[in-house]
């Protein structure tokens, strides 16, 4: 009898050993469909509002998240356009995230994926992406790199990919791409430069002026736009009134410090020289970041926010992804 138990509990463990390894594959099959680790929005502004709201000129601070993940797919975006509920942001190595609103109730929603890329065997194609815009109608995305004279246009879903050759583009230095590029409410295309338009001169940078998305190969019109000294603009976009804000960063031993500056659309022109007044500054240390997407939204209530997105470069414990979102004050008038 104790040799029949002793040969049950040996085919019992048999057994049990022969199951471990679909077991243990099953689950790792399991977690490999998982695109990537969960990501959330912390909430900055309790502890921004305990240590009093920062002062950020005639744009007012009224939301700030931090997302944080345990995975490395997060962060590195530079561009930030604004889509229906939400936004869309671009970034390194062909990364795109969409996601909605993280100001509105119920859940929040996020989704990871990449640029759909071309034949690795035929082209050699950009993957670090700078900036984005929406085109009107169609909803493609048109987007801007670094370190390539070219943009490339992609459908909805990312299915569809058309590259764009830029000439002008190719003037820029390497790692100073198109930073700030917009599509303006009457089909322009404007992009201006992150690098300096002339030798010893920290202020002047060179901007482009497309009738619309561009065609391959097409020359552009040029204007200058100049900001404070040593900042670079690293985003554009329109108001739903009109007027054009840019984004500007400033880099030092200090860290980062961002301006956004505000021109009006009429000003944008062949030959034009353009000086944007300065309205709203991010000093503080406690949200001051390298801020390089900005888009803006308008309220049900008729006000205008702007969104800001930083870019983290993936450097964890120097920088951050963070979001804010700012209210357009009457003083912005």
């Amino acid at each position: 009898m104790a040799s029949a138990a002793a040969m049950r509990a040996l085919k019992l463990a048999l057994l049990i050993l022969a199951l471990l390894p679909t077991i243990y594959l099953r689950e790792q099959k399991r977690r490999v469909k998982l695109p990537y680790p969960p990501i959330m929005a912390v909430d900055l502004m309790p502890a921004l509002r305990a240590g009093g709201i920062p002062d950020t000129g005639t744009l007012h601070l009224v939301g700030a998240w931090r997302f944080v993940s345990k995975g490395r797919n997060l962060g590195t975006f530079s561009g930030l356009a604004r889509t229906d509920g939400g936004f869309v942001t671009v970034g390194d190595r062909g990364a795109v995230m969409w996601f909605s609103r993280p100001d509105r109730p119920g859940p929040w929603s996020l989704r990871l994926t990449r640029l759909v890329p071309l034949d690795w065997r035929k082209v050699r194609f950009p993957t670090d992406a700078e900036s984005v815009a929406i085109v009107p109608g169609s909803c493609d995305l048109v987007v801007g790199y670094e370190d390539a004279p070219v943009l490339e246009r992609y459908s909805p879903d990312l299915a569809r990919r058309t590259q764009i050759a830029v000439p002008a583009l190719a003037e820029w230095p390497p790692n100073q791409g198109p930073e700030a590029m917009t599509l303006l409410a009457d089909r322009r295309m404007v992009i201006v430069a992150e690098n300096y338009a002339r030798w010893f001169d920290r202020t002047r940078h060179v901007g482009l002026i497309f009738p619309g998305v561009p065609r391959s190969g097409e020359a552009p019109a040029r204007f200058e736009l100049s900001l404070p000294a040593g900042y670079r603009p690293s985003e554009l976009a329109q108001m739903p009134d009109g007027r054009l804000l840019v984004l500007g960063r400033h880099f030092s031993i200090t860290g980062f410090r961002s301006l956004i500056a505000i021109f009006a659309v009429r000003d944008v022109r062949p030959g034009a020289k353009i000086t944007p007044k300065v309205i709203a500054r991010i000093d503080d240390q406690r949200i001051r970041d390298n801020y390089e997407g900005m888009t803006v939204t308008r309220e049900a209530d008729g006000s205008q926010l702007v969104w800001l997105i930083a870019d983290s470069n993936e450097m964890v414990w120097a920088q951050r992804t963070l979001v804010l979102k700012l209210r357009i004050g009457p003083e912005a008038n």
